[in-house]
């Protein structure tokens, strides 16, 4: 019996195009000293359409990776396919050079020719089309300056701009081609607050509307989780968990990617009951009931207890109780405002919580440095992760 799609048509659903594959990928640097893994057996598909986001610090792959795909770097070992072309594979010999790959791409260091106007740096990759693809090129460069803030500058030469602008530039020229990948390395770092903000929303318009594939990467998990159809989270040249930002923010898969993805509350803990579904898990100042679909835990086991500090409330020492949340008793010792939220330090038995209180700023006085409080872990929202 067919099946039938959501366009209504029948048969097996459709299967996404894949834009950029990457399989076994593996790059060292060797110097006299000692060889360092840049990227270990890295395994990744970009779908058309898809922003991938490769989150993590400095030294973790990301960049290597990228540079791979580009063809700035080459791998000792692995295959990388764009759009169904071979363009690197070290068992077949085959190599193809950055400008046979038809890629867009924007850097850190913006890389726009100090010789050339603007209209000359975003022109310059329509010259590689042939005349018919083309088009009206002084329009295309009109248009795409014109969607990005910075119609008017054609004559201008890179020096006579400001870093927010080149950067804009820089953009525009990586988007004038349509090519069907585009890499992005740090494009926004060197830019400020709220022109980075900015650049991320018409970023998401403009992909929104051209459709491209990409590649980005960043050390900065707001941008990351803000332009990501989905998020890798790389430590060590290798991709520690994949997903979508709120998968991969709710369920890390491991404490490195808890705390590099936002603030998380984390103690030492041990597995001393085990159930279907559930686990308890003790620690200094309490034992807890932790949802856990691992069906291989055991009694004795030892990790972390973790929970996000927008997850934790603070109530009234003594105060009814509407529901089952688990309590714990505290001191408070710290209160800090920070606009959107007050953060509260709060000292337990053994341990420390911090509290994310965003009411607190509008519904509630906040609690008072040296007060006794009760800790409220909202239901549900304690994880158990390996230390």
């Amino acid at each position: 019996m067919n099946s039938s799609n959501p366009d209504g048509t029948t048969g097996a659903p459709a299967q996404k195009r894949t834009a950029v594959q990457i399989r076994g990928l593996r790059k060292v640097y060797r110097t006299r000293a000692r060889n360092v893994v840049g990227v270990d057996h890295v395994d990744l598909d970009v779908n058309a359409g898809e922003l991938v986001v490769l989150l993590g610090p400095s030294g973790c792959g990301k960049t290597t990776l990228l540079r791979s795909v580009a063809g700035l770097e080459t791998p000792d070992e692995g295959e990388i396919t764009i759009d169904g072309k071979l363009v690197f594979s070290s068992s077949k010999k085959r190599y193809l050079p950055p400008e046979d790959r038809h890629l867009g791409m924007m850097f850190q260091s913006y890389a726009l020719w100090p010789h050339m106007t603007v209209f000359q740096n975003v022109s310059y990759p329509l010259t590689s089309l042939d005349p018919a693809a083309r088009g009206d090129v002084r329009g295309r460069v009109h248009d795409v300056l014109t969607r990005l803030g910075v119609a008017g500058f054609e004559e201008r030469f890179p020096s006579e701009l400001s870093g927010g602008q080149q950067q804009r530039v820089a953009l525009a020229r990586a988007l004038i081609g349509k090519p069907s990948v585009i890499l992005f390395d740090e494009p926004l770092s060197n830019v400020d607050a709220k022109v980075r903000r900015r650049l991320r929303a018409q970023l998401r318009d403009l992909k929104h509307e051209t459709k491209f594939s990409g590649i980005y990467v960043t050390h900065d998990q707001e941008e990351a989780m803000e332009l990501a159809d989905t998020l890798a989270v790389m430590d060590s040249g290798r991709i520690k968990q994949l997903g979508s930002s709120r998968q991969v923010y709710e369920k890390p898969n491991s404490l490195y990617v808890a705390g590099f993805v936002g603030e998380v509350n984390q103690w030492p803990a041990e597995i001393v009951q085990v159930g279907p579904s559930v686990v308890h898990a003790k620690t200094n100042f309490g034992t807890f009931e932790v949802h856990c679909a691992n069906s291989e835990m055991q009694i004795g086991q030892k990790g972390v207890l973790a929970i996000r500090p927008e997850r934790v409330d603070v109530g009234a020492v003594g105060a009814a109780v509407a529901d089952p949340a688990p309590r714990v008793r505290g001191t408070v010792r710290e209160v800090v405002f920070l606009g959107a939220r007050c953060e509260v330090r709060i000292e337990l038995p053994g341990a420390e919580v911090m509290a994310w209180l965003f009411e607190a700023v509008s519904h509630r006085s906040p609690p008072v440095a040296g007060s006794p409080i009760d800790v409220i872990f909202e239901p549900g929202s304690l994880q158990w992760l390996d230390a």
